[in-house]
Parts: C-alpha cells; structure tokens; sequence
C-alpha cells in the first residue's frame, strides 16, 4: 500500500492533471518527435532573432501608445451612463460558462496545460472586460486584446480538432471562437467609449501587440512546451493545416503575422464601423454624428 510520503512525491502526482491525457500518437499533439521536429540550435537562433524584432518594434511604438483627452471624457461618460450593463451581463454569465465547461472537459481529459494556448487566454481577457465598469485601464485592454482576434479567426479558418476526443469538445470549441471573434468584439465595440480601436491610420497599437504576442509564444509557451512536450500552439511542430509546413514553419508565421495582424485589425475595425449602430461617441478615435 502506497504511504503518504510516496504519495507525496512529485512523481506520484507531478502533471498527471496537467498533461498526462494528451495522446502523443495524435499528430500535432506534442511527444518526443514533435519535440525534436526542429534542431536545438536552429530553435535557439529562431528564439533570438524574433525576440530582437519584437523588442526593437515594441520599443519603437511604445512612446505613441497615447489616449487623447476626449476620449477619456467620452469613457467616464460612457461610465456613469451605465449603457450597455446589461448585455455585458448575460454575455459574461455565457462566456463564463463556456470557460467554464471547457475547463472541466480539459480536467476531465487531463489536458489542463492546453489552457495556455492564446485563445483561451483571449477568453479570460473579455470575461475581464465583460465583468469591470467603463474605465482608462479597460480601454487599454480592450485596444490591446482587439489586435489579437487575430487568432480566433485562424482557429475557426484551419482549425485544429483532432486533439479534441471527448463529447461535445468539438462543438464546444466552435462555440467559444464564435462568441470571442463574432459576438462579444462586436458588442462592445457599439457601446463606444471604453471600447474604441484606434484611428485606422494608427498602427502603433497592433504593432506594440504584436511583439507581445510573439514574446508570450517564445518565452512561456515555448519554454512550457519544451519541458512537457505538449505542442502548444505549434511552438513544438507545424499544425496538420498549416500551409507552410516546414522546418521554416516558425520564421514564415513572423513574417506572416507581421502583416496579417495590422491588416486583419484594421478591416475588421472598418466592417464593424459600417455595419454596426453608431453612438455618438469617439469611435475608433473619431466622433461620428450618431445615425437615425
């Protein structure tokens, strides 16, 4: 019978929850051949170059992250108004369940560390947003998670479903990236005031972000992916469906999403301009006469 001591022991017990359901026969999964799927080396070199870029960019742009003056006045008035409670009320409790459910089923499946991956991260960013009062710092946040739907809209266009074994995880998974990409975005963006992008002509915003993005994908998800060999997000070995499949798979993604981050923020920010109810408020840092 085992004693309490080597029950104690982190051998016993150490990631059982975290890690220890991923299959490492799933291709794309992680194990000892996707671990190794690039040389040390070439990985290392990869490391460095992409954290020099991302620290020069975020460097560079970080001195024109500004909030203009009005813009501060409009989200204290969108504050004290109370507008649109309500919706981020019912939106939340939706949201939270959605987490919620996706975390029992990554317990159940003991793939907790699966968590990690940006998406979710995402998730816990707008139940932020959904749940705190109108304020300088939800602006910040909400400008700074908008140039990240980026990653939901890749997930729903190659998605990445043969990790999910489970019933109703691959439902659950077209659930949560609808309401993170096509609901609650555009709902906070027709309440204006804390929740407005940028002036489309600003690029400073999703550039700074875009280097944080990297940062978080080569340092702790990387490093984690490195010491479990879990695939998280790709940072092991390339997706089933990416279509630059290669060992040059990680320096294609900087140089793609490079251009897709700005160029997918700053068309979604004009579609949902055009098509959503407009206050009359600062929208993506311009007052625009509300419609009738």
């Amino acid at each position: 019978m085992a004693t309490l001591v080597s029950y104690i022991q982190p051998s016993e017990w150490q990631f059982q929850w975290v890690c220890h359901g991923i299959d490492e026969q799933v291709p794309g999964s992680g194990g000892q051949e996707c671990a190794l799927f690039l040389g040390p080396i070439q990985r290392l070199l990869e490391t460095i170059l992409v954290l020099s870029v991302c620290a020069i960019e975020m460097w560079l742009t970080w001195p024109h992250l500004e909030i203009p003056a009005s813009l501060l006045e409009a989200v204290e008035r969108h504050r004290l108004s109370g507008r649109g409670e309500a919706g981020k009320r019912l939106l939340l409790i939706v949201l939270c369940v959605v987490f919620g459910v996706e975390l029992g089923l990554k317990c159940a499946s003991k793939s907790v560390i699966y968590m990690m991956n940006p998406c979710h991260v995402l998730t816990l960013v707008q139940i932020y947003l959904l749940a705190v009062p109108p304020s300088r710092t939800a602006l910040i946040v909400f400008r700074a998670h908008m140039s990240a739907l980026s990653g939901p809209f890749l997930a729903i266009i190659f998605p990445v479903l043969n990790t999910r074994l489970l019933s109703c995880e691959t439902e659950l998974y077209w659930v949560q990236h609808m309401l993170i990409y096509l609901i609650i975005p555009p709902y906070l963006m027709s309440l204006g005031g804390a929740y407005t992008c940028e002036p489309l002509s600003n690029f400073s915003w999703v550039m700074f972000m875009t280097g944080a993005q990297f940062i978080y994908h080569f340092v702790p998800l990387q490093g984690v992916a490195l010491l479990l060999h879990v695939n998280l997000n790709n940072m092991l070995c390339p997706a089933l469906s990416d279509p630059f499949h290669s060992s040059w798979y990680r320096m294609f993604a900087l140089v793609h999403q490079h251009m897709l981050l700005p160029v997918h923020l700053k068309l979604y920010t004009l579609v949902m301009r055009l098509v959503l109810p407009v206050y009359a408020e600062p929208v993506n840092g311009d007052v625009i006469k509300k419609s009738h």
